[in-house]
């Protein structure tokens, strides 16, 4: 852990739930592209760039998901879907997918059992609905019935996947389908995601880094408040709770700042000296 910072740093910043207010519990009806950041938070990001610091953004949201109220906050990248993507200039430099088979496996057996399952790739989320269902619980997803639906330009290229704990209980089986293809991870509440297999936020941090030409993680900052922030704030030399993070997440943290409501990035970043 570092208590100031008078050179460069490279920061990574977790959305739902630190740079935004987030509910896990309250998903009906959600809007997440109308979701963004409080004026405090976008001014700081600003000084954060002034002073030549690198800030990332770092989330389990697809790059669709990253709407223009993030995207303000001009960020030097994006890691995205949790780990799975990194986007940098606009432009994605790695990109990890399920194979076919997996996700065409695990969409039959969501179909069998008759839940709402969300399909994430980076242009789309697809609801994966029980038949006779037409519209998702989450706004500008595209409800779908099989897999054969959401393949983009012919193929399948789905990096995540969101569903509840009885859901996930349901379409497990017990056969060693879901621990032998994916990385699971308690987001709070009921709620679960699946990645590739070996894929976290710290493997994203870690491309980032690579990416900058940063040996080392010296100089590095993750702030984030839930079970997929883990890997992220695992991977950093100093690891920022927030004051509504899980207690798990708080358990390994170097310092817990205030809540997200209190805008407690920017309360952590006054105290390392960043702003």
């Amino acid at each position: 852990m570092i208590d100031a910072c008078p050179d460069s740093a490279v920061l990574f910043f977790d959305v739902d739930g630190t740079l935004t207010s987030f509910d896990p519990d309250s998903m009906t009806d959600k809007d997440f592209s109308a979701v963004r950041p409080s004026q405090t938070v976008i001014e700081a990001f600003h000084r954060l760039h002034d002073a030549g610091h690198k800030a990332f953004i770092c989330t389990g949201r697809p790059l669709w998901l990253i709407a223009d109220g993030l995207r303000e906050l001009e960020p030097a990248g994006i890691v995205a879907m949790a780990g799975a993507t990194l986007e940098v200039e606009g432009r994605v430099v790695h990109e990890d997918c399920f194979e076919e088979d997996i996700v065409e496996e695990l969409a039959r057996r969501v179909v069998d059992a008759g839940i709402e399952v969300f399909f994430e790739a980076n242009a789309a989320t697809f609801a994966l609905e029980p038949a006779g269902v037409e519209r998702s619980s989450l706004i500008g997803t595209h409800v779908v019935h099989s897999a054969e639906e959401m393949r983009i330009d012919g193929r399948l290229r789905v990096g995540k996947v969101c569903l509840n704990e009885p859901g996930l209980a349901r379409v497990a089986n017990d056969d060693g389908f879901i621990e032998r293809n994916f990385e699971l991870c308690n987001t709070g509440g009921q709620n679960r995601e699946l990645s590739p297999k070996g894929i976290d936020k710290g493997v994203g941090v870690a491309r980032a880094l690579e990416y900058l030409g940063r040996a080392g993680n010296a100089r590095t900052f993750g702030f984030g408040d839930s079970g997929n922030d883990l890997g992220m704030l695992a991977a950093v030399e100093t690891a920022v709770a927030m004051g509504n993070a899980m207690p798990e997440v708080k358990a390994i943290a170097d310092y817990v700042t205030d809540d997200v409501a209190r805008d407690g990035t920017v309360t952590a970043m006054r105290h390392f000296g960043l702003i």
